[in-house]
């Protein structure tokens, strides 16, 4: 199993530069890090829920409907409220056509007020994926992404931050960190890092 370990090489390192190499742009805070769209997720709603997201869908490809209500709760919301409001605002309410409104209203009998409260017990407000963001993230957030991302398909790539910010990550933390620790926090194999580590004092010997 490869080990990195300070010892002699980070002295040789410190007597040669005398301090650590900076990490550029490429840090947690720069959305050019993250990989496709988590740099979009950074952009609108930082890092820990860009990392939440990352660790709920990394290699799977999440379709988001249109719609964000299920056609239960519309008959439901319809049957309950169509007495007091009219088809074009309930329409806007449930982000749906008054098309769809009057055919729940058509199709619908009445339901007395206990059927009702049994009913929305059972009834999923939401379509699956935002009723999954609904429950992690609360629904102002997942509404933020109901309106960016409805109507997608998006594949969210198993690796969370670009090369160019692997690269320099291994690069400021490869002395005081083991190669455990660096495939840990970056989700690389120990190998991979062996190798990371190996291009970097090659290009520091050529330099």
């Amino acid at each position: 199993m490869f080990m990195w370990h300070v010892g002699d090489i980070a002295e040789k390192k410190k007597c040669k530069t005398g301090q650590h190499e900076k990490m550029a742009i490429f840090n947690e805070s720069n959305p050019d890090s993250y990989r496709s769209i988590y740099g979009s997720l950074f952009s609108e709603f930082g890092e820990e829920i860009t990392t939440k997201i990352h660790r709920a869908y990394a290699g799977r490809q999440i379709s988001f409907p249109k719609k964000l209500y299920t056609e239960e709760y519309i008959n439901y919301y319809v049957q309950k409220n169509k007495t007091e409001k009219s088809p074009a605002v309930m329409a806007d309410e449930l982000e749906c056509t008054e098309r769809i409104v009057r055919r729940h209203m058509k199709e619908s009998r009445d339901m007395e007020s206990e059927q009702f409260e049994q009913s929305v017990k059972t009834i999923s407000r939401y379509r699956p994926v935002y009723n999954e963001l609904y429950l992690e993230f609360g629904e102002k957030i997942m509404k933020e992404i109901y309106a960016l991302y409805r109507g997608h398909q998006i594949s969210f790539p198993k690796k969370l931050y670009t090369e160019n910010y692997i690269m320099h990550y291994v690069k400021e933390h490869m002395w005081d960190m083991t190669g455990s620790e660096l495939a840990k926090e970056l989700g690389y194999t120990e190998r991979r890092i062996s190798q990371l580590i190996k291009s970097i004092m090659d290009r520091q010997e050529k330099s």
